[in-house]
């Protein structure tokens, strides 16, 4: 059984990209977008669901330049510890694969400047505000976050792990940067960095974490979150009643993981490499619970079968790109990598 070498260059494009994992950010971008605060009017539909596209490529490419990027970065490392990885197995050059990260990155920017636009269309009068392009801004910063994580930070210990979780709360707010809502931003920095730290424990990651890097760790999650309080708090949307309900399902979701991951922890035929990656792979699928949660929880019925729709586009691509991965590694198959120069 032969496979066209094509075959094999698109398949080792989406495992540079972790394409599946990609829908996450969407999710996360999607969801700080359509949530509002109940007694706000909804938006204009055929406007908001051109901005959901848009948020969803700078989003999608974002991510993917991260991924990219992180391969590169590790590609000597990579030979030795995972030779299967795109790079180091030769079905993607270094070239191509610094190409694809560097137009990913000009997609993702120029997809922010468009939104700018969006944020005045529906508006008679211009106001000053209008015209800074948050949405370009957040978009910069947080590229910057990733090459400093992907360059520096994740040798750092701590300092990496609260990088992660500032990546995830800068990059839900692109679609939506003036939001008066907050809350699912700490929740994607608390979330994303407490697993981080348990997977980068039970994975044995090195350097190994000392006493610094847990006050490192905790400052970070302190400061994060207490600035997006403050934030509301000046925006008069920190602690109103009506507001409070829309925790309640990722309150709920938070709850359910916690009880699985110890659940994990406890089973002793699980060696602590294999619970890591477990907790750290569900714990990124299960950001979709709390962003679908906390819209069903603010009666936002559609926008949360929205986010769940993606969450299904996520499984399907994750066992798909898994599946084809398998099929096409087989000895039998007629592959040679690619050739400098070809």
């Amino acid at each position: 059984m032969r496979y066209n070498s094509g075959m094999f260059r698109i398949l080792a494009l989406l495992q540079l990209t972790r394409a599946a994992l990609a829908f996450t950010a969407i999710a996360d971008a999607w969801a700080v977008l359509l949530l509002r605060p109940p007694s706000a009017s909804p938006p204009e539909m055929m406007m908001l669901i051109y901005r959901m596209l848009i948020t969803g490529v700078a989003s999608f490419c974002l991510y993917a330049f991260g991924m990219a990027l992180n391969d590169l970065v590790d590609a000597r490392r990579d030979r030795i510890f995972a030779p299967r990885r795109p790079i180091p197995s030769g079905r993607i050059r270094p070239r191509s694969a610094l190409i694809v990260s560097l137009a990913l990155l000009m997609v993702a920017l120029t997809a922010a400047v468009v939104l700018l636009p969006l944020q005045f269309t529906q508006r008679d009068v211009l106001r000053l505000s209008d015209l800074v392009p948050y949405s370009f801004i957040l978009t910069l910063a947080t590229a910057a976050l990733i090459v400093f994580y992907d360059a520096t930070a994740k040798y750092l210990g701590g300092m990496g792990l609260v990088t992660l979780g500032a990546i995830r709360a800068l990059h839900c707010l692109i679609g939506h940067p003036k939001t008066p809502l907050l809350f699912l931003s700490m929740i994607l920095l608390t979330h994303v960095i407490v697993i981080s730290t348990i997977a980068y424990r039970l994975e044995g990651k090195r350097p190994r974490l000392k006493a610094v890097n847990y006050v490192t760790i905790v400052l970070g999650l302190l400061i994060g979150n207490g600035g997006a309080m403050w934030y509301m708090w000046l925006r008069g949307n920190a602690l109103v009643s009506e507001n409070m309900p829309m925790l309640i399902g990722p309150a709920v979701a938070a709850v359910v993981y916690a009880v699985w991951a110890v659940g994990i922890l406890l089973v002793p035929t699980i060696n602590p490499r294999q619970k890591g990656e477990r907790i750290m792979l569900l714990g990124l699928f299960w950001l979709f619970v709390y962003d679908a949660s906390i819209l069903l929880s603010n009666g936002q019925i559609l926008a949360s079968v929205a986010i769940t729709l993606l969450l299904f586009c996520a499984i399907v691509s994750f066992f798909s790109i898994r599946f084809f991965s398998r099929m096409l590694s087989q000895p039998r198959l007629d592959y040679r990598p690619e050739r400098p120069g070809a």
